[in-house]
C-alpha cells in the first residue's frame, strides 16, 4: 500500500542543497551512498547541478512525475510544494518541515489544509515535522538524520518506526551497538496523513524483517495497528513498543512535540496485550532483548537456569529472580548426580549453579555442566554469568560450548559479562551478550513472556469509530434491568412507587432489605444520603427519600427495595466506549476503594473467562479473594463470567451505551451479584 513511498522508482528532493550536511542535501547524499537504484531529481531553481546530479527549477520540470518527493523547504514554501506535487501527480511526499500542528491552532489549520490538498489528489503525505524514511533494502534513504553519516548503515532484520525522528535515531544507535543490522528506519512526525500504524503494517509485510520496534506518543489508527499485529503474529514476528505519555506531564509534552492527542494509558496497555505487542518502559527496555528476538527462539516457558563461576553472582541472581517473579528451574536428582561427578565438593548443585573458581583450573567444567542442564529438560531459559574471565580462562572455548548448547537444545540462551573482550568472543559465536546479569535475566524473561502472549489466540478487533456526543443516564432500576437482560446476575429488588408497595416489598424480603431512591437525575445516591442500609420503618424511609428528591428538584422514579445480599467481597465492573478503541471493560476492587486505590485492569472485548481471571489475578486485592485464615475463597469464576457478559453486551449494544458502572458487585463463596448499576446512553 505504501510501496511507492518505501520502494519508489524515482525521488525528487525539493529544496535540494549542494551541501550534503544541510537538510536538503543529506537525502541526496544518502540516496547516492546507499545505492538507490531509481532516478534522483534535485529541485532547486538557483542551481543547475546538485551533488553531481542535474537539478531542476521546479517539480514540473522533472522528466517524469516522481513517485516520491522529499520537501525540505519551510513554512509557506512547504505548503506550495505540496500543492505543486499534487498537481504533478506525485504519489507520496515526505514533508520534513516543522511549524505545524505541534505549534498550536494556527499550525493545526495549516497542517489540515496541507493534508486536504494531498487527499484530493490521492497523494499520501508523511509528516510534516518528520525526519523521513529509510529503507536500506532498496537504498531509499529520504531522511536528513546525521546518524546515517556517522554510522555506516548495515541492512538487517530490524525495523524501527517512530513518531519522533530523534528517538528513531537513538534506537538505531542502540541496536547498532549491539551489532544488529536494520532494514527500516521511519519517522512519521505529526501524522497529518500516513500514520505510524500504516508504516508498521508496511514493514511487517517485508519478509526480511524479524523484529519491529515502535515509538509512539499517540495511537491515531488502532485498527491498522491491530491488522499489523495480527499479520506479525502469523509471521512469528514480535513487535515491541514504547508508548510515551504515560503521565499527565508526558501527555502534555507529547502534544507539543508532535501535536499528538493522548490515549488513556491503561487502555493502551489493554490494546497492546490483546494484540501481542510487548510494551517497553523506556528506550533501553525497547532494545534490550533484540538479539534474543532475532535468534528466532520462542521459549514455551519461563523457567531459568543461571550458571556462573561466582558464588556472589549466584546469590544476586537468586535475589533478582525472586524480585522480578522469574521462576528458577528445579534441578532433578538425576542431574545433581551427574553434576556431582565432575564439580568440586564445595560447588552448588542447586539452581543457580555455581561452578566456582575451579573453572580457572579446569576449562572443561563449563562444557560438562551445560548438557546436564539441557538434558534435565526442567528449563527453557539459560543465562551464563561470567563476572570474571579473560587471561587464564579459555573464553573462546566457553563460547563454542555455549554455541553448541544453543544449537542442540531449544533454550533461549544469553551470557552476561562485564568485560567487552569476553562478550566479543560469545558474540562471534552468535550468542546474545549483556554487560549486566540483571539486564540479561530481564531480557530472557521478556522473551519468554512475550512468546506466551504471541501464542494466545486473539479474536479480531471489532470496528470502533465512536464520536463523542450527548448522553443521558438511566435510573438504577432501568440500569439493572439492562444488565439482567444481558445475562448478568443482579440483586433481587423491587421498584416501588408508593409507600404501600415499599412496605410490601420490605416484608417480602423478610425485613432484611436496603432502600435506595431511584432518579435519573441523581446517579450517585449515597452522596446525598439516599441509601438506607438499616430500615426499621419502610414507609417512613420511603417518605424521607421522596422528600429529599423533591428538595433537590430531582425527578422521582420511585424507591428501590432490594434484598440484602449475603456477605462477600466487593468488586467493581465497568465499561465505556473509547472513541478510538471501542468498548473497554474494567475489573477492579470495589466500593469506595476503586476510586481511591485505582486497583483495576482493563480488557478489550471480546475476551474469555480465562482472560478475565488472569486480569483479576493481577489486582493487588486478589490475595484477599483466595481462601485464607478460615475464610472461604470468593467465586472469582462467577465474577470473570460476569465480566465476559458485560463485554459481549457492550459489543451487542453497538455503540448505544456510552458507559456502565456496576459497583459494587458482591462476590461470595458461590456466585456474584450486581448490587448497584448506572448505565449511560448515547443520544
Amino acid at each position: 500500500m505504501l510501496n511507492f513511498a518505501l520502494n519508489p522508482r524515482s525521488v525528487a528532493v525539493i529544496g535540494a542543497s549542494d551541501n550534503p550536511h544541510k537538510v536538503g542535501g543529506r537525502p541526496i547524499l544518502y540516496l547516492l551512498r546507499y545505492g538507490f537504484r531509481g532516478a534522483i531529481y534535485p529541485v532547486n531553481p538557483a542551481r543547475t547541478e546538485v551533488q553531481g546530479l542535474k537539478a531542476y527549477a521546479g517539480i514540473g520540470d522533472t522528466p517524469e512525475a516522481p513517485e516520491l518527493a522529499v520537501i525540505a523547504v519551510a513554512g509557506e514554501e512547504a505548503m506550495r510544494a505540496v500543492e505543486e506535487c499534487a498537481r504533478r501527480g506525485v504519489k507520496a511526499v515526505v514533508v520534513m518541515s516543522s511549524g505545524f500542528a505541534e505549534t498550536g491552532e494556527a499550525g493545526r489549520r495549516a497542517q489540515a489544509a496541507m493534508a486536504e490538498t494531498a487527499k484530493r489528489a490521492g497523494m499520501r503525505l508523511i509528516g510534516p515535522n518528520c525526519q523521513g524514511l529509510a529503507n536500506f533494502g532498496s537504498g531509499l534513504v529520504a531522511n536528513f538524520s546525521t546518524i546515517f553519516h556517522e554510522l555506516e548503515a548495515r541492512d538487517g532484520p530490524l525495523a524501527i518506526v517512530s513518531q519522533s525522528g530523534a528517538n528513531s535515531q537513538a534506537i538505531y544507535q542502540m541496536v547498532y551497538e549491539k551489532g544488529l543490522g536494520v532494514r527500516h528506519v521511519h519517522a512519521t512526525g505529526n501524522e497529518a496523513d500516513v500514520t505510524l500504524a500504516e508504516l508498521a503494517l508496511a514493514v511487517v509485510e517485508d519478509p526480511a524483517v524479524r523484529l519491529v520496534l515502535l515509538y509512539l506518543e499517540a495511537i491515531k489508527d488502532p485498527q491498522t495497528l491491530a491488522r499489523a499485529a495480527a499479520l506479525a503474529r502469523q509471521r512469528d514476528l514480535p513487535i515491541v513498543a514504547l508508548k510515551a505519555g504515560r503521565t499527565a506531564a508526558g501527555q502534555k509534552a507529547a502534544s507539543s512535540h508532535t501535536g499528538a492527542l493522548a490515549n488513556e494509558d491503561r487502555v493502551v496497555d489493554a490494546f497492546f496485550e490483546r494484540h501481542g505487542i510487548w510494551r517497553a518502559a523506556d528506550t533501553a527496555e525497547l532494545v534490550r532483548a533484540a538479539e534474543l528476538y532475532v535468534s528466532g527462539r520462542r521459549p514455551r516457558g519461563a523457567r531459568l537456569v543461571f550458571v556462573s563461576n561466582s558464588g556472589a553472582s549466584c546469590v544476586m541472581a537468586a535475589d533478582h529472580a525472586e524480585l522480578r517473579g522469574i521462576p528458577l528451574a528445579p534441578v532433578s536428582d538425576q542431574a545433581k548426580a551427574r553434576l556431582q561427578k565432575f564439580l568440586p565438593p564445595f560447588a552448588s548443585l542447586q539452581n543457580p549453579i555455581d561452578i566456582t573458581g575451579a573453572l580457572l583450573g579446569n576449562s572443561k567444567l563449563f562444557g560438562q555442566v551445560l548438557p546436564v542442564v539441557g538434558d534435565d529438560a526442567q528449563s527453557e531459559l539459560l543465562l551464563v554469568g561470567l563476572p570474571v574471565a579473560g587471561t587464564g580462562y579459555d573464553v573462546p572455548g566457553f563460547a563454542r560450548d555455549l554455541a553448541d548448547f544453543q544449537r542442540n537444545y531449544p533454550h533461549a540462551v544469553a551470557v552476561a559479562a562485564p568485560q567487552p573482550s569476553v562478550r566479543a568472543e560469545f558474540a562471534k559465536e552468535g550468542v546474545a551478550t549483556f554487560a549486566r546479569e540483571g539486564e540479561a535475566m530481564d531480557a530472557l524473561f521478556q522473551l519468554a513472556c512475550h512468546s506466551a502472549l504471541l501464542r494466545k489466540a486473539t479474536p479480531p478487533m471489532p470496528a470502533a469509530a465512536f464520536t463523542t456526543g450527548k448522553t443521558r443516564f438511566l435510573n438504577e432500576a432501568e440500569s439493572l434491568a439492562m444488565l439482567k437482560e444481558a445475562g448478568i446476575a443482579v440483586a433481587e429488588h423491587r421498584l416501588c412507587r408508593s409507600e404501600s408497595d415499599a412496605v410490601e416489598a420490605w416484608k417480602e424480603f423478610g425485613g432484611d432489605a436496603v432502600m435506595k431512591a431511584c432518579s435519573r437525575n441523581v446517579p450517585h445516591k449515597s452522596d446525598h444520603g439516599l441509601v438506607a442500609l438499616e430500615v426499621a420503618d419502610p414507609a417512613a424511609e420511603f417518605r424521607r427519600q421522596k422528600a429529599k428528591l423533591k428538595e433537590m428538584a430531582a425527578g422521582f422514579d420511585g424507591v428501590i427495595v432490594a434484598r440484602r445480599v449475603a456477605r462477600g467481597r466487593e468488586l467493581a465492573l465497568g465499561a465505556r466506549l473509547d472513541p478510538q478503541f471501542g468498548p473497554v471493560v474494567l475489573l477492579g476492587d470495589g466500593g469506595v476503594y476503586l476510586e481511591v486505590l485505582q486497583d483495576f485492569r482493563l480488557l478489550l472485548p471480546p475476551f474469555t473467562v480465562a482472560d478475565a481471571h488472569e486480569a483479576l489475578e493481577r489486582l493487588r486485592v486478589f490475595p484477599l479473594l483466595r481462601a485464607f485464615r478460615g475464610r472461604a475463597a470468593c467465586d472469582t469464576a462467577a465474577f470473570a463470567s460476569m465480566a465476559v457478559k458485560l463485554g459481549e453486551a457492550m459489543l451487542g449494544w453497538g455503540g448505544k451505551v456510552a458507559s456502565v458502572d456496576v459497583n459494587p458487585v458482591i462476590v461470595g463463596e458461590r456466585g456474584a451479584l450486581a448490587v448497584d448499576a448506572l448505565v449511560e446512553l448515547r443520544v
